[in-house]
Order: structure tokens, then C-alpha cells, then sequence
């Protein structure tokens, strides 16, 4: 099978649902299909790169920022990708296109449906979808009709979580959105370099400061300062038990001014460090030294931090947000901010829960969140969609 992606972020550029473009993509190859990706360029990046069975066309169009980007730099990847990916399929003649986020790569698949008959899915990324973001209201306002048509034309809707799909529906639930779950794969443990001479995997459980830690991009909606106050007291509680906690906080973004300074406020700059942005290849040396991961988001589809954390065999604690329901299932806790005090306690204190959970959270990766499984899922909906 051909298949075109198209999607304005792909590794390194972009966070959870560049990732899961590039995981995927792979699958696929490794299956045998043609897969084509059409991207947005950043410097240092090849504007064509071929990999097996996947080539990269790199589009040279707006974007300042790794980790972010504004609606005109989608704007302007549109409007040279509609074109441009015209002419690849003239040439190549693909089987499918897969959209990652609607907004902005939506009216690709459907330019390329109308000209070309080209089936289309769309995948959903969260903040493509009208009242995940509140800073996009007002222009998701003004789009609401032309959305609704991407998304009525579209061959296939996946939403990564339930919850996801519950937000997809509060604003159009006249067509089936089809659940599709993110992935990880899983990390052998016995491999591992760990970095700390404290950290093996025998005694990982019994370590006396236990490492709290947290990937994602620093933005007020991840939640982190609701998070940080109750930190002083989780390690006064801790003396009791001759134990001590760090927080190790990886990402960056327009929130981290604001974080440090109630790291500040709160006189718990011993107990917290800033690392800053990681990429794919530094972030092992983080997951593998965790304990417990927080996760205290506000709305999520279906993190991929998270699942990258259970990956390494980390119990992990996080909001009610989109997702949850399906990631924690005996590897963690669902709790609101103001229980990550009790639940944080609760697994300090007791060792052998802290790793049965963690055990846990690696066969769930394994069973059910590999990015094999959610290929194979994708693969099948694309094969039923091209022979209808």
C-alpha cells in the first residue's frame, strides 16, 4: 500500500503527535507499505531524506520554534503543502492519506480527495479539535463550518482516547469517531545503563530518595504549579520514613519563568531541578532514572509522555484528563491535584507497591500500547477503507 502522511510536525519538530507520526510511520514500513510524509522544515533538517521504505519531504515554510507553533506559520505550511503534495500524488498515485490534527493539514486530504478521489483519515491530535484550546476560540469560531466539512468528507475520524473522542463529539457528533490508542515501545530494562550509582534495577525499589519526574512541554495547562506547593510537605512527611523525593522537571516553554519562580516562592529549590528541552536521544538517560511519573495535565488526547514513562516501568500518578481511563489500570493512580500529596506518599512509602506497579505499567505497554498494535489497527481501517 502507498500512504501519504501529512502533518506540520514531525520529529524533531513538535511533541506527542509528531512522535506518534514518526512510530507509526515506521510500523507501516515495516509491513511492507510505501510511506511518503510531508512535513514542515526546521533548520539543520534535510528537506529530503529517504529511510527503507519511508521517504521525508521537509516543506521550507514558516516555523520559529521546535516545540510550538502559531496560526499563521500553519497557515503558511498549508498553503505550500496543498501543492506540493498535488504533485506527489500525480506522481506516486497513493492508496490513502493519513492527516495528523485536522487543523492545519485537514483541507490537504480534502483538496486531494475532491481533485484526486484519494481517501483521507483524519487523526486527531487534541488541540485540533474546537474547545481543547482556549487561546484558539475564537478562531476555531470563525472556521466551525469548514471544520465540519474536513471532518464530514473525511473516510475515517480516530481519536486516540475516549475522552478524546467525548470532546470530538461535543462539537460535531454527526459521524463516527473511531478510538485508536497511542503507543510505546516497550524499553528491556536488563539493558539499561543507568547513569547514578544508585540506580539498578534490583534495588530500585528500596532506593532512599525517590525521583519524582516530569516530561512535557512547560505550559500552564500541564498543571505543574498545582503540583509544586505540596512538595515541601510530601518531603517533611518523608523524614519519618528516612526517605527524601526530587523532582526532576524536563521540557521547556513559555510557563517555566513562572514555574521557577514558585520553586522559589515555595523554598523547594533543592528538592526540584530544571533540565530544560531533551531530545529522543537524551531522554532515556531520564526515563531510567525515574521513580514516579506526575502527570497533572488539565486536557490531554492520550499522552504520550506518559505512556513513554510506562515504557521504563515507571507507577504513574496523573489527572482525571483525557486518557486516563485507558493508561491506568494497576500501574498508578488517577487523582485529582489535590491528592498527588497522598498518592505520592502512598507509593514512597511503600516500596513493593511502587514496583509492582511499575511491573505493571510495562506488560500494559507491551500487551496493549506498542506501537505495533496501534499500527495494525490503522493498517486494517486503511485496508477496508481503499477496497470499498
Amino acid at each position: 500500500m502507498k500512504i501519504l502522511i501529512v502533518s506540520h510536525e514531525y520529529p524533531p519538530i513538535g511533541g506527542g503527535g509528531a512522535n506518534a507520526c514518526m512510530n507509526l510511520a515506521k510500523e507501516y514500513s515495516k509491513e511492507g507499505n510505501q510511506v511518503t510524509i510531508v512535513t514542515v522544515w526546521f533548520e539543520g533538517e534535510k528537506e529530503l531524506e529517504h529511510k527503507e521504505n519511508i521517504t521525508i519531504y521537509r516543506i521550507k515554510a514558516k516555523r520559529k520554534h521546535l516545540e510550538h507553533c502559531v496560526f499563521p506559520e500553519m497557515l503558511d505550511y498549508l498553503v505550500k503543502a496543498i501543492p506540493f503534495t498535488a504533485r506527489l500524488q500525480k506522481e506516486n498515485a497513493f492508496d490513502i492519506c493519513q492527516v495528523f490534527f485536522g487543523i492545519p493539514s485537514g483541507p490537504i486530504g480534502l483538496y486531494l480527495k475532491r481533485k484526486y478521489s484519494l481517501p483521507y483519515v483524519i487523526r486527531f491530535g487534541g488541540g485540533d479539535i474546537p474547545g481543547f484550546q482556549d487561546r484558539f476560540s475564537f478562531i476555531y469560531k470563525l472556521l466551525a463550518p469548514f471544520i465540519i466539512s474536513l471532518w464530514k468528507n473525511a473516510d475515517a475520524l480516530v481519536a486516540n482516547s475516549q475522552g478524546l473522542k467525548k470532546l470530538a463529539e461535543n462539537f460535531y457528533d454527526k459521524k463516527e469517531i473511531l478510538i485508536i490508542p497511542n503507543g510505546a515501545n516497550a524499553v528491556d530494562l536488563s539493558q539499561q545503563s543507568y547513569l547514578d550509582a544508585g540506580k539498578d534495577e534490583n534495588i530500585k525499589s528500596e532506593r532512599k530518595i525517590i525521583r519524582l519526574l516530569f516530561v512535557s512541554r512547560l505550559i500552564e495547562r500541564k498543571g505543574l504549579q498545582d503540583i509544586l506547593p505540596q512538595l515541601k510537605t510530601i518531603s517533611d512527611k518523608l523524614l519519618n520514613e528516612e526517605k527524601s523525593i526530587t523532582l526532576d522537571i524536563v521540557g521547556d516553554g513559555p510557563y517555566r519563568e513562572t514555574l521557577e519562580q514558585i520553586v522559589k516562592e515555595q523554598g523547594i529549590s533543592d528538592l526540584v531541578t530544571f533540565h530544560g528541552q531533551k531530545n529522543k536521544q537524551q531522554l532515556p538517560q531520564y526515563y531510567s532514572q525515574g521513580d514516579i511519573f506526575l502527570f497533572p495535565s488539565r486536557k490531554e488526547g492520550m499522552p504520550n509522555a506518559v505512556l513513554e514513562a510506562m515504557s521504563y516501568g515507571i507507577p504513574i500518578i496523573m489527572t482525571p484528563c483525557q486518557g486516563s481511563d485507558e493508561l491506568i489500570d494497576g500501574n498508578g493512580y488517577v487523582s485529582q491535584t489535590s491528592d498527588f500529596e497522598k498518592s505520592i506518599l502512598q507509593l514512597c512509602t511503600n516500596d513493593k507497591l511502587r514496583e509492582d506497579m511499575g511491573k505493571k505499567s510495562l506488560e500494559l505497554v507491551k500487551n496493549k500500547f506498542s506501537w505495533g498494535n496501534t499500527a495494525k489497527m490503522y493498517l486494517e481501517m486503511f485496508d477496508k477503507i481503499v477496497k470499498e
